[in-house]
């Protein structure tokens, strides 16, 4: 009995360990290079010691454009090569609707960001709309009103002389906006440095960097199941900051079925609750209204997504202003020939040519989306040579991509011109991807650019940004979700001469 049990399990272990030197050598059977994986941990040590972002930067020098890693059991095949990257995001879109499983990911209600299938296409249908030009133009004076505060605030540090970190002012800032516009929530992040709201969601994004649940779930995913089976697991390991949120949404979900769907009320929520296109539409499932659990899992979402990653695309966008006075100097002069020191307005600001390369290269030199684009084939197929088996995890490589030297002259430097007429219509396509491409490209990027020319525009027609003795000419990043600044981002503000400005227009 004993000798049977022994040969059972001896058995038991053998087959386990071919399972895992077969699942981890399926990029060598496809012919893709990468680097070597642990049959145990896969590469999850290397990204654990450097950091996802710096090892895949690592990775792409040295494999190249397609390239093959495991995040822990998870295989994952980077991609920026840009026919490749068509295929997947667009052409065969089919075939690649649904997005890398994320490790903490809960398994229902995910909101925009990570839902599949029909759940993803019903509520990208009830949510588009909030995105239009109009309703850009009906959030335009809360924007603005809130960019004023901004100002109140820049001016007083410009008064006092001293450096100071404008990324952490911009978080304060992209809360209140995408609170007041999207949720109708008086946020008060600029003005109250104990703000609830402020707290909790940098607590939670310095959590979720630090936390070792992360590379234990990618280590044994079947972890993740465990964690979300369990109630208020997440309080446990110090993410407590998730449930506080939530509840602040289902009292704001409360509050607007009680005013009712014919509220003056403009917003995301408002949409989610009473979408005209659910109106005697029920039987349609991709037109039918959204559940509350739905509102708050989309709610956290966008809630999360507009305070990360727009602070960090203005906090990348007044670095590069601070090191290159000649870009700062020809972008303050086309917001004093086109705005001037007037009330910045929605048609003000939608035609600044320049503002739009500039904004274009940070993009591409700091593409913060650059590991979020991610897809799963559902079926195995073949393009120009590569083979994409069915359920492999797809990470569309956009800070490789952005800074390749055949797509791009002297990739490292910063040089709007890159944006001008004559050379974007040279581009090679598909090689300037910051808001993704395709069905599933983000839903706010008409959002995301309007907040950043009314930001820019107000504190450049009062401000000039500059270097400071402690401001780095090379920022320390890391993956927190978006690639974010690792450090303070160091800057100046000296206040314009309302007299010299006139001069300069006349």
């Amino acid at each position: 009995m004993l000798t049977e049990i022994v040969v059972t399990l001896v058995a038991l272990l053998a087959g386990f360990l071919w399972h895992l030197k077969r699942h981890f050598s399926v990029f060598k059977r496809l012919g893709i290079p990468g680097p070597e994986p642990s049959i145990i941990s896969g590469n999850l040590i290397e990204i654990m010691k450097k950091g996802q972002f710096q090892a895949t930067v690592d990775w792409s020098k040295k494999y190249g454009r397609v390239f093959g890693y495991f995040e822990g059991y998870t295989p994952v095949m980077s991609v920026s090569d840009p026919d490749l990257l068509k295929h997947i995001l667009v052409k065969d879109f089919k075939n690649f609707q649904c997005r890398k499983q994320f490790p903490l990911a809960p398994r229902k209600s995910l909101g925009l960001f990570l839902e599949n299938g029909l759940q993803w296409k019903r509520s990208r249908n009830l949510l588009t709309p909030a995105f239009s030009s109009g309703k850009m133009k009906q959030m335009f004076s809360t924007m603005a009103d809130t960019a004023d505060i901004l100002i109140d605030n820049l001016d007083r540090k410009a008064a006092s002389g001293d450096s100071f970190d404008i990324y952490s002012t911009f978080q304060c800032l992209t809360l209140d906006v995408i609170g007041r516009c999207a949720f109708g929530l008086r946020t008060d992040a600029q003005t109250d440095p104990n703000d609830p709201f402020l707290n909790n969601i940098r607590t939670l994004f310095n959590t979720l960097s630090k936390t070792l649940i992360l590379p234990l779930v990618m280590f044994l995913p079947f972890l993740s199941h465990v964690v979300f089976f369990i109630k208020n697991l997440v309080v446990i390991f110090g993410m407590n900051p998730v449930v506080w949120l939530r509840e602040q949404m289902k009292e704001v979900i409360t509050i607007r079925k009680e005013m009712g769907e014919n509220s003056r009320i403009v917003d995301l929520v408002q949409m989610m609750l009473f979408p005209q296109k659910a109106r005697g539409n029920e039987k349609d499932p991709l037109k039918k209204a959204m559940t509350d659990r739905e509102v708050v899992a989309q709610s956290m979402t966008f809630l999360l997504a507009g305070y990360e990653t727009t602070s960090t695309v203005l906090a990348f966008f007044s670095h590069v202003l601070a090191l290159h006075p000649e870009v700062h100097k020809k972008l303050s002069k086309e917001i004093e020939q086109k705005v001037g020191q007037r009330d910045v307005t929605y048609d003000s600001v939608k035609n600044l040519v320049y503002f739009d390369k500039v904004f274009d290269e940070v993009c591409r030199l700091y593409p913060t989306a650059s590991l979020i684009v991610t897809r799963k084939a559902s079926e195995t197929k073949t393009y120009n040579g590569v083979t994409i088996p069915a359920d492999m995890n797809i990470q569309a490589n956009v800070w490789a991509l952005h800074h390749d030297e055949e797509f791009w002259e002297s990739p490292e430097t910063f040089d709007p011109e890159r944006f001008s007429q004559e050379k974007k219509s040279g581009a090679a396509g598909y090689t300037f991807l910051p808001f993704g491409a395709g069905p599933r490209a983000c839903i706010g990027i008409r959002f995301a650019i309007l907040e950043a020319k009314i930001t820019m525009a107000k504190i450049l027609q009062k401000f000039t940004i500059q270097k400071a003795e402690d401001t780095k000419l090379h920022l320390q990043l890391e993956a927190r979700g978006a690639i974010v600044p690792k450090e303070e981002v160091k800057v100046i503000l000296m206040r314009k001469s309302r007299d010299a400005a006139t001069r300069r227009r006349g």
